[in-house]
């Protein structure tokens, strides 16, 4: 049995399909297709059923899933058991959500590169519904959220920043008279919970509700006109300093903080360990 099959079951499972997971790995389908045929061979039973153009885990391909991950998991800490001319190297897998990614990671990211230039970090959406699971089956190293405090036995979490959460709305906004559209991050997101919380405390009227997965198109939409919402302030202080748009700080709604988490039985990779590391010294600043 190959780690290489076992990463392409895998893959197949979080794609969806053979055609997916042969465009995420690189991979011809027909190799693709031989490599989960010696899977099945090995077994002597088939991993998947085909019904139309959906494909389904069969019983032992449902009880040979944790055991992939457990052993693609064990695979990638021995790789990075030992490093290159005793430096630090391997992979990481993040996940972070985007207001982060792009508004709090950017000279960290530069930073640790600069000094081990031999790690390769992949970064994931964090998924405000799923990023435990993700943390339990290792495809994600360590995971950023913003949000209130995880209360998990198996999940060790701990607080790096507090965050500002900004009320926004356009500069011509009428408190009295404006009836606005709100626009919502995505669902699970914990600030979306305390713009709710907001507009009930406030008694802002609305007229209908959008839903967005970017925080630059909500800050966008806030600029046009078109609605208002709740975000971090780290992700709009150039907009309210440029008075692009207006904003007043949401004191009352409880506290919203950076959290660092990982799963209490992860080994930690020197990689791993110096970023954790690196986020510490920045937090300090």
């Amino acid at each position: 049995m190959e780690i290489r099959h076992l990463k392409t079951f895998k893959t197949i499972v979080e794609t969806g399909g053979f055609t997916k997971a042969a465009d995420k790995l690189g991979y011809a389908q027909s190799t693709i297709t031989s490599q989960i045929k010696s899977l099945e061979i090995e077994l002597d039973q088939p991993l998947f059923d085909r019904i139309g153009k959906q494909i389904i885990l069969t019983e032992t391909g449902k009880q040979l899933l944790p055991y992939s991950n457990k052993m693609l998991q064990l695979y990638k800490d021995i790789k990075e058991v030992t490093s290159v001319n005793g430096e630090v190297g391997g992979d990481i897998v993040i996940s972070a959500p985007e207001a982060l990614l792009i508004y709090r990671f950017p000279p960290i990211i530069k930073e640790f590169k600069d000094k081990y230039p031999n790690v390769n970090i992949e970064w994931h959406h964090l998924d405000p519904l799923n990023f435990k699971e993700e943390l339990t089956t290792g495809n994600a190293d360590i995971s950023f959220l913003l949000g209130n405090e995880l209360n998990d036995v198996d999940i060790l979490t701990e607080k790096l920043w507090d965050e500002r959460m900004m009320f926004l709305y356009p500069n011509d906004f009428d408190w009295n008279n404006t009836c606005s559209n709100l626009l919502y991050t995505e669902k699970g997101c914990s600030y979306r919970f305390l713009f709710e919380q907001f507009i009930q405390e406030y008694n802002i009227p609305s007229k209908s509700t959008i839903e967005f997965w970017s925080i630059e198109a909500i800050k966008q939409s806030i600029i046009s006109g078109l609605g208002i919402s709740m975000l971090p302030y780290v992700t709009v202080e150039n907009e309210l300093s440029e008075k692009n748009l207006s904003g007043m700080e949401y004191q009352t709604g409880g506290k919203i903080a950076t959290y660092l988490m990982y799963h209490k039985n992860k080994w930690l990779s020197p990689a791993v360990k110096a970023f954790i590391e690196m986020v510490r010294k920045h937090v300090q600043r």
